[in-house]
Protein backbone atom coordinates (compact mmCIF):
# COMPACT_ATOMS: atom_id res chain seq x y z
CA UNK A 1 0.00 0.00 0.00
CA UNK A 2 1.24 3.49 -0.85
CA UNK A 3 2.27 5.39 2.25
CA UNK A 4 3.26 9.03 2.46
CA UNK A 5 4.76 10.57 5.52
CA UNK A 6 3.94 14.18 6.47
CA UNK A 7 7.28 15.46 5.14
CA UNK A 8 6.61 14.00 1.70
CA UNK A 9 3.11 15.48 1.61
CA UNK A 10 4.51 18.87 2.63
CA UNK A 11 7.20 18.74 -0.06
CA UNK A 12 4.65 17.76 -2.73
CA UNK A 13 2.37 20.60 -1.65
CA UNK A 14 5.18 23.16 -1.72
CA UNK A 15 6.39 22.00 -5.14
CA UNK A 16 2.81 22.19 -6.45
CA UNK A 17 1.85 25.60 -5.10
CA UNK A 18 4.44 27.72 -6.91
CA UNK A 19 3.58 26.46 -10.43
CA UNK A 20 -0.10 26.67 -9.51
CA UNK A 21 0.18 30.37 -8.68
CA UNK A 22 1.87 31.13 -12.00
CA UNK A 23 -0.59 29.03 -14.00
CA UNK A 24 -3.58 30.51 -12.18
CA UNK A 25 -2.39 34.09 -12.79
CA UNK A 26 -1.79 33.24 -16.45
CA UNK A 27 -5.33 31.98 -16.98
CA UNK A 28 -6.74 34.97 -15.10
CA UNK A 29 -4.98 37.30 -17.57
CA UNK A 30 -5.54 35.17 -20.68
CA UNK A 31 -8.29 36.40 -23.05
CA UNK A 32 -11.46 34.31 -23.26
CA UNK A 33 -10.61 32.10 -20.27
CA UNK A 34 -9.82 35.07 -18.06
CA UNK A 35 -12.93 37.03 -19.03
CA UNK A 36 -16.10 37.45 -17.00
CA UNK A 37 -17.81 34.91 -19.24
CA UNK A 38 -15.91 32.07 -17.54
CA UNK A 39 -16.73 31.29 -13.93
CA UNK A 40 -13.88 31.77 -11.44
CA UNK A 41 -14.28 28.23 -10.14
CA UNK A 42 -13.85 26.84 -13.65
CA UNK A 43 -10.65 28.85 -14.11
CA UNK A 44 -9.29 27.63 -10.78
CA UNK A 45 -10.17 24.02 -11.58
CA UNK A 46 -8.57 24.28 -15.02
CA UNK A 47 -5.44 25.85 -13.48
CA UNK A 48 -5.32 23.02 -10.94
CA UNK A 49 -5.45 20.35 -13.67
CA UNK A 50 -2.73 22.04 -15.72
CA UNK A 51 -0.56 22.44 -12.60
CA UNK A 52 -0.95 18.74 -11.78
CA UNK A 53 0.32 17.86 -15.27
CA UNK A 54 3.14 20.41 -15.36
CA UNK A 55 4.53 20.11 -11.81
CA UNK A 56 6.22 16.67 -12.18
CA UNK A 57 8.28 17.79 -15.20
CA UNK A 58 9.69 21.06 -13.81
CA UNK A 59 12.30 21.82 -11.20
CA UNK A 60 11.09 23.56 -8.06
CA UNK A 61 13.75 24.99 -5.71
CA UNK A 62 13.62 24.16 -2.01
CA UNK A 63 12.27 27.01 0.11
CA UNK A 64 10.91 27.27 3.61
CA UNK A 65 7.14 27.77 3.12
CA UNK A 66 6.84 29.94 6.25
CA UNK A 67 9.70 32.28 5.40
CA UNK A 68 9.37 35.80 3.92
CA UNK A 69 11.37 34.60 0.90
CA UNK A 70 8.58 32.18 0.02
CA UNK A 71 6.03 35.02 0.04
CA UNK A 72 8.24 36.98 -2.34
CA UNK A 73 8.48 33.87 -4.52
CA UNK A 74 4.67 33.60 -4.65
CA UNK A 75 4.46 37.27 -5.68
CA UNK A 76 7.06 36.59 -8.36
CA UNK A 77 5.00 33.73 -9.80
CA UNK A 78 1.82 35.83 -9.82
CA UNK A 79 3.54 38.69 -11.65
CA UNK A 80 5.15 36.34 -14.19
CA UNK A 81 1.80 34.66 -14.82
CA UNK A 82 0.08 38.00 -15.47
CA UNK A 83 2.95 39.09 -17.73
CA UNK A 84 2.74 35.89 -19.79
CA UNK A 85 -1.02 36.29 -20.16
CA UNK A 86 -0.60 39.94 -21.12
CA UNK A 87 1.47 38.91 -24.16
CA UNK A 88 -1.54 37.01 -25.51
CA UNK A 89 -3.83 39.90 -24.58
CA UNK A 90 -1.75 42.20 -26.78
CA UNK A 91 -2.60 40.02 -29.79
CA UNK A 92 -6.33 40.29 -29.06
CA UNK A 93 -6.27 44.00 -28.30
CA UNK A 94 -4.45 44.60 -31.58
CA UNK A 95 -7.60 43.66 -33.50
CA UNK A 96 -9.87 45.45 -31.04
CA UNK A 97 -7.85 48.64 -31.52
CA UNK A 98 -7.89 48.17 -35.30
CA UNK A 99 -11.68 47.82 -35.21
CA UNK A 100 -12.12 50.99 -33.17
CA UNK A 101 -9.78 52.96 -35.44
CA UNK A 102 -11.63 51.65 -38.49
CA UNK A 103 -14.95 52.65 -36.93
CA UNK A 104 -13.72 56.21 -36.44
CA UNK A 105 -12.50 56.38 -40.03
CA UNK A 106 -15.81 55.01 -41.31
CA UNK A 107 -17.94 57.40 -39.26
CA UNK A 108 -19.23 54.52 -37.12
CA UNK A 109 -17.56 55.65 -33.91
CA UNK A 110 -20.97 56.52 -32.44
CA UNK A 111 -22.11 52.89 -32.79
CA UNK A 112 -21.27 51.44 -29.37
CA UNK A 113 -22.02 48.03 -27.93
CA UNK A 114 -21.52 46.42 -24.56
CA UNK A 115 -18.52 44.11 -24.17
CA UNK A 116 -19.77 41.33 -21.86
CA UNK A 117 -16.27 39.92 -21.37
CA UNK A 118 -14.83 43.15 -19.92
CA UNK A 119 -17.99 44.92 -18.81
CA UNK A 120 -17.36 48.11 -20.82
CA UNK A 121 -18.81 49.81 -23.89
CA UNK A 122 -16.66 49.70 -27.01
CA UNK A 123 -17.11 50.53 -30.67
CA UNK A 124 -19.19 47.89 -32.42
CA UNK A 125 -16.50 47.27 -35.03
CA UNK A 126 -13.93 46.74 -32.28
CA UNK A 127 -16.21 44.18 -30.64
CA UNK A 128 -16.76 42.56 -34.05
CA UNK A 129 -13.01 42.24 -34.66
CA UNK A 130 -12.50 40.91 -31.15
CA UNK A 131 -15.12 38.20 -31.71
CA UNK A 132 -13.51 37.27 -35.02
CA UNK A 133 -10.04 36.93 -33.52
CA UNK A 134 -11.46 34.83 -30.66
CA UNK A 135 -12.98 32.41 -33.18
CA UNK A 136 -9.72 32.31 -35.14
CA UNK A 137 -7.75 31.72 -31.92
CA UNK A 138 -9.86 28.71 -30.95
CA UNK A 139 -10.25 27.41 -34.51
CA UNK A 140 -6.48 27.27 -35.10
CA UNK A 141 -5.76 25.62 -31.69
CA UNK A 142 -4.16 28.78 -30.37
CA UNK A 143 -5.23 27.85 -26.84
CA UNK A 144 -3.17 24.63 -27.05
CA UNK A 145 -0.14 26.61 -28.24
CA UNK A 146 -0.56 28.97 -25.28
CA UNK A 147 -0.65 26.06 -22.82
CA UNK A 148 2.62 24.84 -24.36
CA UNK A 149 3.96 28.37 -24.09
CA UNK A 150 3.00 28.41 -20.39
CA UNK A 151 4.68 25.06 -19.72
CA UNK A 152 7.87 26.18 -21.51
CA UNK A 153 7.95 29.35 -19.40
CA UNK A 154 9.30 27.31 -16.48
CA UNK A 155 12.43 26.67 -18.57
CA UNK A 156 13.21 30.17 -19.88
CA UNK A 157 11.81 31.96 -16.79
CA UNK A 158 12.43 29.43 -13.98
CA UNK A 159 11.01 29.63 -10.49
CA UNK A 160 13.28 31.78 -8.36
CA UNK A 161 14.80 33.46 -11.41
CA UNK A 162 13.98 36.89 -9.99
CA UNK A 163 12.37 39.97 -11.49
CA UNK A 164 14.30 40.55 -14.70
CA UNK A 165 13.55 44.19 -15.54
CA UNK A 166 14.73 43.67 -19.12
CA UNK A 167 11.84 41.31 -19.80
CA UNK A 168 9.32 43.91 -18.62
CA UNK A 169 10.89 46.60 -20.78
CA UNK A 170 10.65 44.28 -23.81
CA UNK A 171 6.98 43.85 -22.96
CA UNK A 172 6.53 47.65 -23.02
CA UNK A 173 8.09 47.74 -26.48
CA UNK A 174 5.58 45.10 -27.57
CA UNK A 175 2.89 47.75 -27.07
CA UNK A 176 4.45 49.74 -29.90
CA UNK A 177 4.18 46.65 -32.10
CA UNK A 178 0.47 46.46 -31.27
CA UNK A 179 -0.20 50.06 -32.37
CA UNK A 180 1.91 49.58 -35.50
CA UNK A 181 0.00 46.51 -36.66
CA UNK A 182 -3.38 48.01 -35.81
CA UNK A 183 -2.58 51.03 -37.97
CA UNK A 184 -1.37 48.70 -40.70
CA UNK A 185 -4.76 46.96 -40.77
CA UNK A 186 -6.67 50.24 -40.90
CA UNK A 187 -4.36 52.02 -43.34
CA UNK A 188 -6.09 50.83 -46.59
CA UNK A 189 -9.44 52.05 -45.28
CA UNK A 190 -7.93 55.32 -44.07
CA UNK A 191 -6.31 56.04 -47.44
CA UNK A 192 -9.51 55.17 -49.31
CA UNK A 193 -11.63 57.43 -47.07
CA UNK A 194 -9.07 60.23 -47.49
CA UNK A 195 -9.32 59.95 -51.28
CA UNK A 196 -13.13 60.02 -51.06
CA UNK A 197 -13.04 63.12 -48.88
CA UNK A 198 -10.66 64.83 -51.32
CA UNK A 199 -13.07 63.96 -54.14
CA UNK A 200 -15.96 65.45 -52.19
CA UNK A 201 -13.87 68.56 -51.64
CA UNK A 202 -13.37 68.94 -55.38
CA UNK A 203 -17.11 68.41 -55.97
CA UNK A 204 -17.99 70.96 -53.28
CA UNK A 205 -15.65 73.49 -54.92
CA UNK A 206 -17.11 72.85 -58.38
CA UNK A 207 -20.74 72.80 -57.23
CA UNK A 208 -21.22 74.76 -53.97
CA UNK A 209 -24.99 74.25 -53.99
CA UNK A 210 -24.64 70.54 -53.23
CA UNK A 211 -24.88 69.53 -49.57
CA UNK A 212 -21.68 67.49 -49.41
CA UNK A 213 -22.01 66.70 -45.70
CA UNK A 214 -25.42 65.08 -46.18
CA UNK A 215 -24.21 63.23 -49.28
CA UNK A 216 -20.72 62.21 -48.16
CA UNK A 217 -21.51 60.63 -44.80
CA UNK A 218 -23.73 57.76 -46.09
CA UNK A 219 -21.40 57.13 -49.05
CA UNK A 220 -18.35 56.82 -46.79
CA UNK A 221 -20.30 54.56 -44.43
CA UNK A 222 -21.47 52.26 -47.23
CA UNK A 223 -17.98 52.12 -48.71
CA UNK A 224 -16.51 51.27 -45.28
CA UNK A 225 -19.02 48.46 -44.74
CA UNK A 226 -18.09 47.12 -48.16
CA UNK A 227 -14.42 47.29 -47.12
CA UNK A 228 -15.15 45.29 -43.95
CA UNK A 229 -16.97 42.68 -46.05
CA UNK A 230 -14.01 42.39 -48.46
CA UNK A 231 -11.60 42.04 -45.53
CA UNK A 232 -13.40 38.93 -44.27
CA UNK A 233 -11.66 36.86 -46.97
CA UNK A 234 -8.22 37.79 -45.61
CA UNK A 235 -9.00 38.03 -41.89
CA UNK A 236 -7.72 34.54 -41.04
CA UNK A 237 -4.50 35.12 -43.01
CA UNK A 238 -3.95 38.43 -41.21
CA UNK A 239 -4.52 36.77 -37.85
CA UNK A 240 -2.11 33.91 -38.62
CA UNK A 241 0.52 36.41 -39.79
CA UNK A 242 0.38 38.37 -36.53
CA UNK A 243 0.15 35.18 -34.46
CA UNK A 244 3.38 33.92 -36.06
CA UNK A 245 5.00 37.29 -35.35
CA UNK A 246 4.09 36.92 -31.66
CA UNK A 247 5.56 33.42 -31.61
CA UNK A 248 8.73 34.67 -33.33
CA UNK A 249 8.94 37.52 -30.82
CA UNK A 250 8.77 35.02 -27.96
CA UNK A 251 11.49 32.90 -29.55
CA UNK A 252 13.86 35.78 -30.32
CA UNK A 253 13.23 38.03 -27.31
CA UNK A 254 12.58 35.58 -24.50
CA UNK A 255 14.23 32.47 -25.96
CA UNK A 256 11.13 30.29 -25.77
CA UNK A 257 10.92 27.19 -27.94
CA UNK A 258 7.49 26.43 -29.35
CA UNK A 259 6.43 23.83 -31.89
CA UNK A 260 2.98 25.36 -32.46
Amino acid sequence: MLELNPDQVLNLTISFLLPFFRIGAFFMALPLIGSRLVNTRIRIAFSFLVAVVVTPVIETPDYDPVSPAYIVLIAEQLIIGFVLGFVVTVLFQLFSLAGQLAAMKAGLGFAMSNDPANGISVATMGQYYLSMVALAFLGTDGHLVMIEYLAESFNYWPIGGGFDHQRYWQLVLLGGWMFEKALLIVMPLGIAVLIINLSFGVVAKASPQLNIFALGFPIIMLFSLYFFWIMLDDFLDIYLLFFREIIDWLKVTWGIQLDG
